[in-house]
């Protein structure tokens, strides 16, 4: 039986339902993903130095005979780049979840990302499945049962993800997209880290993914490379009584008192809420006993983003690190 591919997705999955309404309420981005570059539905793209073989982090190996034209994406963040990399008319299906770009959305879907359909996956006639965390190993035995070809990725760091970009852009048979686009995300992640280079201090900094129960941004997770990367820490870390090894661990405001954090970040649905939110969220925060004597909430270092930017390991993590990097620099001028 193959192993899960398991490890953030799954949760987030649970906790997105349980985020508090909001938005992003910082610097608006400024940078721009590369766009998509339109692939005529009706052929492939230029083949070249196929047939390719590519091994997946189930170190499962599939050889491609050619640039297949009937995908489908069982992750948002799998979705997204095949669209970035100018895949699209490739894709045949995805999940529910497969909500950006706006043209996913028009691809039929199969279901969750947990328990997609099998039966809609098939009348879709795929020949080839990208998966990612949170895909069950039956569901993929089933599928080499049925000799439908497989690819799972589980990228861990913002390099990875990068990496992934251009290694979709090989599978899709679109290289110079996906080439063009990873080195676009790699130069904007070398940009906020060499604005932090240097830095006298790191600034303590808990990112909340849920207040109520309380989910954190652990040592794992992604989150927790982008403060790196902004030169800053992750409060959470020093906390000995958190579970270090979950991305997402669940605590306590206990263990919030002995990080106390300079910056608190929090995730939000996106789309919904303004500035207001944040102030409401402080002025409940300080009512609090054991958060208003937190350093952060003490100075009104509390600040929204969405969570789309943070928690789905695609390209606009890049977006998250360069709000996560303004937010940063915001409350160092602070301190």
């Amino acid at each position: 039986m193959r192993r899960v591919i398991w490890t953030q997705l799954k949760l987030i999955s649970v906790a997105t339902v349980i985020l508090l309404g909001g938005s992003l309420a910082c610097k608006p981005h400024t940078g721009q993903l590369p766009q998509e570059q339109s692939a005529n539905p009706n052929r492939a793209p230029a083949s070249k130095h196929w047939p390719r073989s590519f091994t997946d982090d189930l170190d499962n190996t599939v050889t491609l005979n050619k640039p297949h034209q009937h995908i489908i994406s069982l992750s948002p963040n799998l979705t997204e780049i095949v669209f970035l990399v100018g895949a699209g008319d490739q894709l045949a299906g995805r999940t529910d979840f497969c909500d950006y770009p706006s043209e996913a959305s028009q691809k039929p879907s199969i279901g969750g990302i947990i328990n997609p359909s099998l039966e809609k996956l098939v009348s879709l006639e795929p020949d080839l499945v990208l998966a990612a965390r949170g895909v069950d190993a039956a569901f993929l035995d089933r599928l080499e049962e049925m000799q439908i070809p497989f690819l799972g990725y589980d990228p861990q760091t913002l390099d990875d993800v990068i990496a992934l970009v251009r290694r979709i852009g090989r599978i899709t048979g679109h290289d110079q997209q996906g080439k063009k686009a990873a080195e676009a995300l790699a130069e904007r992640k070398a940009s906020v880290t060499a604005q932090h280079r240097g830095a006298d201090s790191k600034l303590r900094v808990l990112f909340v993914l849920s207040r109520d129960p309380l989910f954190v941004a652990g040592a794992t997770s992604f989150v927790d490379d982008m403060m790196g990367t902004c030169g800053a820490r992750n409060a959470i870390r020093d906390v000995r009584t958190v579970d270090q090894k979950r991305p997402w661990p669940q605590t306590s405001r206990e263990a919030v008192v002995a990080a106390d954090p300079q910056l608190i970040i929090i995730a939000q649905r996106h789309g919904v809420g303004q500035q207001k939110r944040v102030q409401d969220i402080l002025a409940q925060l300080r009512a609090l006993p054991a958060w208003r004597e937190v350093a952060a909430v003490k100075g009104g270092q509390v600040y929204l983003i969405n969570d789309d930017l943070v928690t789905i390991p695609g390209p606009r993590l890049i977006e998250g690190l360069e709000e996560i990097s303004y937010l940063i620099s915001e409350a160092q001028s602070h301190h």
